[in-house]
């Protein structure tokens, strides 16, 4: 079983590199989520992308980004929001579904507790990538983000 830090209550604040772009998240995370797809490894050079997935309305930032329009392996179109400055992948959002903003781990302040409690594309996962034990692991995009969300509630309990 994989030892997990427990989750720190919210605000969640973050940023880019070089501290241009600033956010923060004012809810708990919805969803925990390594997403192994070939173009979160192409968009974000790595062999995936660690994301929340969190309710927009309780998101905010600040600071002048790019945005990228991709479209991913599932077929859906998403808005890339990028560091004008230095180029860093912040966070995302599908025009599907706007309700939900899809901030990269990576640029949490504390990234100390951030432990996936979900794998999606697995099958293109690249060699080596630890998948924890209590993780669901789901082949290509689900159909419905509901199995990400309840993933997390299974292993953490609801939020507060």
């Amino acid at each position: 079983m994989t030892q997990r830090p427990p989750i720190p209550n919210p605000p969640y604040t973050g940023g880019c590199l070089c501290g241009a772009v600033r956010y923060e998240l004012k809810a708990r995370p919805l969803a925990v989520n390594a997403c192994h797809c070939n173009d979160c490894k192409k968009t974000s050079g790595a062999t995936n992308v660690l994301m929340l997935i969190a309710d927009s309305a309780a998101f905010s930032a600040s600071g002048e980004t790019h945005t990228y329009l991709s479209t991913a392996d599932s077929g859906r179109v998403k808005e890339i929001k990028r560091c004008a400055h230095c180029g860093v992948r912040v966070w995302h959002q599908n025009l599907a579904s706007p309700v939900l903003v899809f901030i990269a781990a990576g640029t949490l302040d504390d990234t100390s507790w951030v432990i996936p409690a979900s794998h999606i594309w697995v099958e293109r996962a690249s060699p080596g990538v630890l998948m924890q034990d209590d993780a669901i692991k789901v082949e290509g995009q689900p159909a419905d983000r509901k199995i990400l969300m309840d993933a997390l509630t299974a292993i953490y309990g609801a939020a507060p």
